[in-house]
């Protein structure tokens, strides 16, 4: 008959499924010899396991995984006769578990599934993680292109404005039959640029007009004079288009008493207040005061 401690530890074994051969023949026979003491622990034991499922959110192992795990805890149940060792159970009692040893086995099994499975997951998670930071990546290598496009194609479109309402300005001198035209003479290398100055003597006004120039070299800028009453006078800073063109009105010329001559000149950029730089296009006035 064995005794109580025995008992114990035969009847949570099978209780956790851990006993095989002879071990689990005798624990079947007990509990059909319809021992109260037998029956009471399982019932016990069985209680417990049934509610470590929930504890490990229903994380349980393949057979041979919980098999392996078992036989890890457990170690073999076959030892020498000639020193036996203490009973399994009683060293996990040692540690102070008050739930029994097979509740510190089914314990310990959990955490490591459990663990297993977080580990798995965290990799999982952190995968995902760096998959998403190179999209972000990615995604904002192309906003930041994207908004170069934009920036360069609303650049394109001020310079389209620009250039429609300088043509709306050209044709409606043009369109005007007092309006009557000064060229000027291409006094640099680039035989293909052109120049001239069209006035409108009844409204008073005048507008530049260059084509072909090339843009400005850095630090540079083009200027236009107007040269009256002996004296040059600086009407305006101005840079071509990608096109090399560029038109320039002037609102009001009777302030600017006998004209005798109009210019362009490459001056320093942010212009100058006397001609210093290379004469580019002049002409001379029609001989008209204004």
């Amino acid at each position: 008959m064995k005794d109580r401690q025995e008992l114990e530890e035969l009847i949570s074994a099978y209780a956790l499924g851990a006993l095989e051969g002879e071990e689990l023949k005798e624990a079947e026979g007990i509990l059909a010899s319809g021992s109260s003491d037998a029956q009471e622990l399982l019932q016990e034991y069985q209680d417990v396991t049934f509610h470590l499922s929930y504890a490990s959110k229903g994380l349980m192992p393949e057979p041979e995984l919980r098999k392996k795990v078992l036989t890890e805890l457990l170690g073999s149940r076959e030892l020498p006769v000639s020193d036996p060792a203490p009973p399994f159970w009683s060293r996990f009692w040692n540690l102070g578990l008050s739930l029994g040893g097979a509740v510190a086995v089914g314990l310990i099994l959990i955490l490591f599934i459990s663990n297993n499975s977080l580990n798995q997951k965290l990799k999982t998670e952190n995968t995902q993680i760096a998959e998403l930071q190179d999209k972000i990546v990615n995604q904002q290598e192309m906003i930041s292109s994207l908004r170069t496009v934009i920036a360069e194609k609303e650049s394109e479109m001020g310079v389209l404005k620009a250039s429609y309402t300088n043509l709306d300005e050209l044709t409606e001198f043009l369109e005007d039959p007092n309006v009557f035209i000064v060229h000027l003479s291409n006094m640099h290398d680039n035989h293909e640029a052109g120049s001239g100055v069209l006035i409108d003597k009844d409204d008073n006004e005048a507008l530049l007009y260059c084509l072909d120039l090339a843009p400005a070299p850095e630090g540079k800028t083009y200027q236009w004079w107007v040269k009256s009453d002996g004296a040059h006078k600086s009407i305006a800073v101005f840079k071509v288009d990608g096109h090399g063109s560029h038109i320039q009105k002037l609102d009001d010329l009777s302030g600017l008493g006998n004209i005798e001559k109009y210019s362009v000149t490459l001056e320093p950029a942010g212009g100058v207040d006397q001609p210093t730089g290379m004469m580019y296009f002049a002409g001379d006035h029609p001989g008209t005061s204004l």
